[in-house]
Parts: C-alpha cells; structure tokens; sequence
C-alpha cells in the first residue's frame, strides 16, 4: 500500500513541474524569484512561524514498514498525539510523539504528555527523555531519533541560514501562486544531523511560495557509509488556526549491504493549541 502512495504522490509532483509558466505572470513576478530574495523571504516567514506555531497536538498515525532484500518481514502501526513547539530559549524546533496505542495494543510505561507539558520550566529535558523513550518503538536496526516533520525549517533560522547554500530550480504556477524550489546543502557545522563520525551535512530541496516565504514542501537526505535518508514532510493550511502546517510527514531508510529498507508515513489531523496550564483549545 505504501509504495503505491508514493508513485501517486510523485506522479502529482511531476505533472505540476510540468505546468509551463506564461511570460506575463513570470514578468511580473521575476523580481521576487532570484535566489537571495526566495531565502529572504522564506527565512522571514520562519521567524513569524516559529511564534505562530506554539505548543501544537495533532493526532498522528504513523505507519512503519521494514524490507530485508526485497523481502517484506516486519510492520508497526503507531497511534499517538504530536506535541509541535518551538522553543525561544533553545532555538530549536521539537516535535514530541506521545505513543498511545502500538499495533493496536496500549503502549507500555506511557507518562501523560499534558502532565510532562505542564511543568513547563523542566520542559527541555523532559522532552529529551520521551524523545528517547519514545524512539523505542521504531522498527529495523536503524538507530534514529531525529524523524521530526518540522526538522528543515531550521536551515531558514537566522542563526543557520548563511552557513548553509541555496539554489533556485524550478518555478511553477499553482493559480495565482509562484511556487520556487530551493536547493539546499548544509556548509556549517555542527549540522542538523550527527552520526558516529560527528557532522552529516544534509541536502534536499523546499518548494516556497515566492512572494511569501510559505513553506509547502520540504525534503532532507543524509547519505553516509551505506546510510541513506529521505525525509519528505508536505504541508497544508489549516484553516481554523490559519496556518500551513505538517499533514504527511514521509520518510526512507536505507543501509547497505544488509539491503534493510524502512519506509515510514505518518498523517496528522486535528491540530489544536495547548497551553501549559494544561487547557486545550
């Protein structure tokens, strides 16, 4: 079921790459598509974000799929809520999955995420042990623990984003709407991601709309002795909280030459505002 998700995912990306923009709207809009204006603006639309998206849950489903040589021999279906915040203090993005219920039994040793969120000034911490905790459930021999929709959007913070390379590719129409890609390889250090061995600069592309900043689409890969990762997490506006935020968040895993490959897809709904005095709205 999940690989034919991903052709018809990927059939609608190619057809609106193949959508031809006419001169009048390109005119119009060449200004705002140069490569320095397209990361100015995107980075601006972060910042906002980052205020804007505050303490969110969403119900998620995630499914997990792991093969061996072509060879399917394990599944796992997570039902869990997903704590979405930025913290000021940190500067970092954290998406917390609160596992309720795996393979249709109730997760084991499950603390109450509203409990944890409500002692907000051992909020850092906290975090960090349900992330660990919580990493337990991911099947295949894989160790990862940075499977977080929200995870590239901290290459446009402004602490990162001149240490990082930008390169505008397509252009495309959606209505009224230019939509950019921007391809990007990670240059600072340390990088988003580290593996044994310290820094793994990331790479991958995030399709903005041009005028704005919105952030529609975004995929990281990280490649490194036989390790291959592929996160793709697709937004779409929210139009209760007003806001574009992650509906699928799809990932690949791949490590040779084991040949052990894990596909991940995870959906979110009802999104809602929580507060640390533990009322959600």
């Amino acid at each position: 079921m999940i690989p034919c998700m991903l052709r018809v995912r990927l059939a609608l990306v190619v057809a609106l790459v193949g959508l031809a923009l006419s001169p009048a709207f390109a005119a119009r809009n060449g200004q705002s598509a140069t490569s320095r204006a397209l990361v100015a603006a995107a980075s601006k639309y972060v910042a906002r974000y980052q205020q804007d998206v505050s303490f969110l849950l969403s119900d998620e489903v995630y499914t997990q799929t792991r093969t061996i040589d072509g060879g399917q021999c394990e599944d796992r279906v997570m039902r869990s809520e997903l704590f979405l915040t930025y913290l000021q203090a940190d500067k970092e993005w954290v998406a917390v999955r609160d596992v309720v219920e795996v393979d249709g039994a109730p997760a084991e040793g499950r603390q109450d995420l509203r409990a944890l969120l409500a002692k907000g000034d051992q909020l850092r911490g906290l975090i960090s042990q349900v992330v660990a905790r919580n990493a337990r459930y991911n099947i295949g021999q894989v160790a990862r623990n940075f499977n977080e929709p929200t995870l590239p959007l901290l290459l446009l913070d402004a602490k990162r984003v001149n240490e990082v390379h930008f390169e505008r590719r397509d252009l495309t129409q959606d209505g009224d709407v230019l939509l950019a890609t921007l391809a990007f390889t990670e240059r600072g250090r340390p990088t988003l991601v580290r593996g044994p061995r310290g820094s793994l600069p990331g790479k991958g592309e995030i399709v903005i709309e041009a005028e704005t900043g919105v952030v529609r689409r975004t995929t990281f890969e990280l490649a490194q002795d036989g390790f291959k990762v592929k996160l793709i997490t697709d937004y779409a506006r929210d139009e209760r909280l007003g806001l574009w935020l992650p509906m699928v968040f799809s990932e690949r895993y791949e490590k040779t030459p084991a040949r052990e490959v894990i596909i991940g897809r995870a959906v979110y709904t009802n999104y809602r505002r929580f507060d640390v005095t533990s009322r959600i709205r």
